[in-house]
């Protein structure tokens, strides 16, 4: 599975990395570098798979389908465009982390701080997976704003 969630846990802990700012434009009528993201994405989050049962005593979620599920959680609650639960960021609220089902409170480290915050480095902390800025994506002039994290559309 692929989405803006896991595209965006994916470029901040640096498991997918490319040269140039993911900027849709309106002249990529079909996606195609929006495709590309999310197929290596998704080959990306396997190969994490792959690896984590590697390793002895591991705690790696039974099927990559289940591995999907947390990250697109954490992409989710802890690792959103314009608030995220890391370092130096913020922690996570008492009040929030009681509200969250128990498997939602794994994303959080006993000092309140996401998972991966180790992972993430700081200039790495603002990217945004990209728009679908198509007929085929449905998106148009106003979903197509670009943002400060690169991802997100065009810019002008």
């Amino acid at each position: 599975m692929s989405d803006k969630n896991t595209m965006r846990v994916a470029l901040r802990t640096g498991i997918l990395q490319f040269r140039i700012p993911l900027l849709a434009s309106f002249l990529d009528v079909f996606c195609y570098q929006y495709s590309m993201v999310d197929r290596l994405n998704r080959e990306a989050w396997r190969k994490v798979w792959e690896e984590w049962g590697k390793i002895y005593n591991n705690h790696r979620p039974p099927t990559p389908a289940s591995m999907d599920y947390l990250i697109f959680r954490l992409g989710k609650i802890a690792c959103r465009p314009n608030k995220r639960f890391c370092l130096p960021e913020k922690e996570v609220a008492e009040k929030k982390l009681e509200s969250l089902i128990p498997q939602d409170r794994l994303i959080f480290r006993a000092d309140k701080y996401c998972i991966f915050s180790d992972v993430c480095e700081l200039e790495r902390k603002i990217l945004n997976a990209p728009n679908s800025i198509s007929i085929e994506g449905r998106t148009g002039w106003k979903s197509g704003k670009s943002n400060e994290g690169g991802g997100g559309g065009i810019s002008s």
